[in-house]
């Protein structure tokens, strides 16, 4: 369970997303699976604190393969161009059952990995792969750690100084992690407002079978 002590900073202003402004992505969303969502239940009180954003509702949970950029640099027929060429790599993917191995403290936002890890990096690939097919590859926003890191972010920072309170409310309640299927990626356009992200729903792209 990797910590490291910070001074977090505000979720929202670190990553220079602001109200009004409206982003196009890939995520995999999670409104559709109970396990996930019970587990998120049981996160709830440990990660209800004042120095972060509210938790994030069931709902509006999800996994950010790749932040495309502003609907203002990228039109929609480019990004339906790039939907057209993911469409059958997804298709061709057999992925495993996934499952939230450990939590995280990641800049003061509170997230859990999702493993296994290489599988799920597949779905990077094969999006990466098709925006530069369409846009090039100066025009593709790659992931900003270097490499994918595959996780759920279930509250957000905004102003806390007691990491070291959060870290011992996680290790002292551990809850059972959650198993779940991907069974598709939308294509989304998503906005910030009160302390989460929401999106209208553009494509929902099939993946492949189920093992």
């Amino acid at each position: 369970m990797p910590y490291t002590h910070c001074m977090a900073k505000d979720h929202f202003e670190t990553h220079y997303y602001q109200k009004g402004h409206v982003d196009w992505n890939f995520n995999v969303l999670f409104s559709d699976q109970p396990d996930v969502e019970r587990m998120v239940q049981e996160y709830r009180p440990i990660v209800s604190r004042p120095g972060l954003y509210d938790p994030i509702p069931a709902k509006w949970l999800h996994s950010t393969i790749l932040r495309v950029g502003l609907t203002d640099d990228f039109t929609e027929e480019e990004m339906l161009k790039v939907v057209d060429i993911l469409a059958p790599k997804l298709a061709s993917l057999t992925l495993p059952e996934f499952v939230f191995d450990s939590w995280w403290l990641w800049g003061g936002n509170v997230v859990l990995h999702i493993s296994p890890s290489d599988q799920y990096n597949t779905i990077y690939d094969a999006i990466i792969e098709s925006m530069q097919q369409v846009v090039g590859n100066e025009r593709t926003l790659k992931s900003p750690h270097g490499n994918f890191i595959p996780h759920v972010a279930l509250a957000y920072s905004k102003d806390h100084h007691d990491e070291i309170e959060i870290n011992h409310q996680l290790s002292n309640h551990p809850v059972v992690p959650a198993s779940f299927n991907v069974t598709s990626v939308s294509l989304i356009r998503q906005w910030p407002t009160d302390g989460h992200y929401e999106w209208d729903i553009v494509r929902d792209i099939p993946i492949g079978l189920i093992q």
